[in-house]
């Protein structure tokens, strides 16, 4: 599951103050980046905070890994691959002086930093839960397992909570599982 977990963590890390230690960015494990992500400030702070609709098919389950509270969503497998697409929602409290844009740009050089074979495909804006969300496309190759993938982060703010819904597919699968990424983040209400 970890391989699945480590685009929403990365999105965590651009909140928190990173301490690496010796190692550059590229060269953690993801078992690091998670850990890191477990100790940002404000973790978690949205939890229980939205609703969301499990895709037809898709199963659901709410999970802590790290110290950090996903609600995490995954297609059904397909024969063949041992990769499961799937759409993790992750909460953290928007660090004061912060903004959606900030948030946004720091997100995007945190996963130029940690990913190997970083490459921004498109972003945007949408509107989710009636408040202004930005989205960011990308693709990546996971260091560990050399699979390639693609995300889409999406990612808004309301009452100071930043909410992470980011959708991480093999890299030629994106498109296919759009109409469900579109029924989540149509689904999603932030209370």
């Amino acid at each position: 599951m970890k391989i699945q977990l480590i685009s929403a963590a990365v999105c965590l890390l651009s909140m928190g103050a990173c301490n690496n230690g010796t190692k550059s960015p590229k060269e953690l494990s993801s078992a690091e980046i998670l850990e890191q992500a477990g100790k940002a400030p404000g973790m978690n702070a949205g939890n229980g905070t939205f609703s969301v609709q499990t895709p037809e098919g898709w199963s659901k389950k709410d999970t802590v890994i790290s110290r950090v509270e996903y609600t995490f969503m995954m297609a059904p497998v397909q024969p063949g691959s041992a990769f499961q697409a799937n759409v993790n929602i992750i909460t953290q409290e928007l660090k004061s002086g912060s903004s959606l844009d900030k948030y946004m740009a720091t997100t995007q050089q945190e996963m130029q930093n940690y990913f190997d074979g970083y490459q921004q495909l498109a972003d945007g804006e949408r509107t989710v839960t009636d408040v202004k969300a930005k989205w960011l496309k990308c693709q990546y190759t996971h260091r560990e397992t050399g699979t390639k993938l693609n995300i889409i982060v999406t990612v808004l703010v309301k009452h100071n909570i930043v909410y992470a819904i980011t959708m991480t597919t093999l890299a030629d699968e994106l498109e296919k599982y759009a109409p469900q990424l579109d029924g989540i983040l149509n689904s999603f209400v932030a209370k």
